[in-house]
């Protein structure tokens, strides 16, 4: 299946004097959001060069050359509320609060990521889910609603609408993003499936902020392979498609494998994304839990050093300027912690148990015991993240080693590799 645009795409890359200009914005208004904050103009300036340090050390130690725009808002990523927003404005006075205490209002957490059901017609090969899979719901719709109503109430940017396959309860999933929107926003991991583009402008008439859509490979086949089923990749691109034309902020996320890894699958991969017009792509390398448990799925160290090059690289060479934003959680993870582990993100997973994070599956409290109140939300305490310890609280990124490419000669390495010319 060959993937054509039939219409302008939805959402724009922004780069060069564009986001130049929306830097200079963004500082500003962080500022602004800042001496809200603080009394005194040092103490809001140094804190800002934080989190400013903080996010490069994310990013590689540079700032992103580009960024995305849907409608009138601008997106850094889908763990970001857009900007400009209510909602944005909170999570940078919480994010904040981690380099100096002040009495604004914060959020408790970022982002709820919640298993909305186990229901799900696929068999993949990575699924972390697997042992609850088309298992009874442990929640009713109403449950569900109380439960993330919780958190909202303690303060909560976004909510990750995840299963299973969510859109199988297409209704559930447009009651719950009612109930909370606009002031939280609302994305949906899928596969693709049964997001029709009737179902699509449902989701943004509910108030939905985006999906994020499973592709693990650009060839069909392997794709279909992947996920278990021969319309997988049909799903996805459709899915896609769709989402485009209904205005909803598009991520893919891609499940590096040892099978997959090599720069020309990467490159070709990226070309795919761009050529979608979506807005992010997520690398997420593959975990030893769930369908992986008990198997040899780790990368290598060779491995990580390649993909930690090419995210680097396709986020900051002139040459990709116009390609969709890379996130790699493995690569800040390495250098700053894990932001989950509920210290900014937490996972509720289908059969109703609160864990640190999708892969880091602890079973720290039981989601049934915020609806008769013997557990409050801001009682939950999932443990640090065993690989790699939680994200910061203070931050010293100028102790953190920087990691070196010479952009040239890479460039000319991926293009060995892809056998694909400019």
């Amino acid at each position: 299946m060959n993937y054509r645009m039939n219409s302008k795409p939805a959402q724009t890359i922004i780069y060069g004097w564009k986001r130049k200009w929306l830097d200079w914005r963004l500082k500003i208004h962080l500022m602004q959001i800042a001496l809200s904050c603080y009394k005194s103009w040092h103490e809001a300036i140094q804190v800002v060069r934080s989190l400013v340090r903080f996010k490069q050390t994310v990013n590689g130690h540079k700032n992103l050359r580009r960024c995305a725009r849907t409608g009138s808002r601008y997106y850094f990523g889908p763990f970001i509320p857009g900007f400009p927003s209510s909602c944005f404005d909170r999570y940078i006075r919480t994010e904040f609060a981690r380099f100096g205490n002040h009495h604004q209002p914060v959020n408790n957490l970022q982002v709820l990521q919640i298993a909305i059901t186990s229901r799900c017609p696929l068999r993949c090969e990575h699924c972390f889910e697997w042992d609850n899979l088309n298992k009874e719901d442990p929640f009713s719709t109403e449950q569900l609603k109380y439960i993330i109503r919780k958190f909202r109430e303690a303060g909560l940017a976004q909510v990750h609408l995840t299963g299973g396959e969510p859109l199988i309860k297409m209704d559930r999933v447009c009651e719950l993003i009612r109930d909370g929107a606009p002031e939280t926003e609302y994305y949906i991991y899928t596969s693709g499936c049964n997001l029709s583009l009737e179902n699509a402008r449902r989701l943004k008439e509910a108030g939905a902020t985006g999906v994020i859509i499973s592709l693990d490979h650009h060839a069909e086949t392997e794709h279909n392979t992947f996920r278990g089923s021969e319309r997988a990749y049909e799903y996805a691109i459709n899915g896609v498609r769709n989402s485009a034309k209904a205005g909803l902020v598009m991520a893919l996320s891609l499940c590096v494998t040892h099978r997959f890894l090599s720069l020309y699958n990467l490159d070709q991969y990226a070309r795919l994304a761009k050529k979608m017009g979506v807005s992010f792509v997520q690398l997420l390398e593959p975990k030893a839990t769930g369908h992986y448990a008990n198997s040899a799925v780790t990368l290598r160290p060779d491995e990580i050093q390649l993909l930690e090059n090419f995210y680097q690289y396709i986020n900051q060479s002139p040459r990709y300027r116009n390609y969709p934003v890379f996130l790699y959680p493995g690569y800040h993870q390495r250098r700053v912690g894990c932001m989950m582990a509920g210290n900014r993100i937490l996972y509720i997973d289908s059969a109703g148990k609160i864990d640190a994070c999708p892969f880091c599956q602890n079973h720290a409290a039981d989601a049934r015991t915020l609806l008769n109140g013997k557990l409050q939300v801001t009682d939950i305490y999932t443990g640090p993240c065993p690989e790699f310890g939680t994200g910061l609280k203070t931050f010293a990124a100028e102790k953190l080693p920087r990691q070196k490419t010479t952009s040239n000669s890479y460039h000319g390495e991926l293009k060995r590799k892809s056998m694909l010319s400019e």
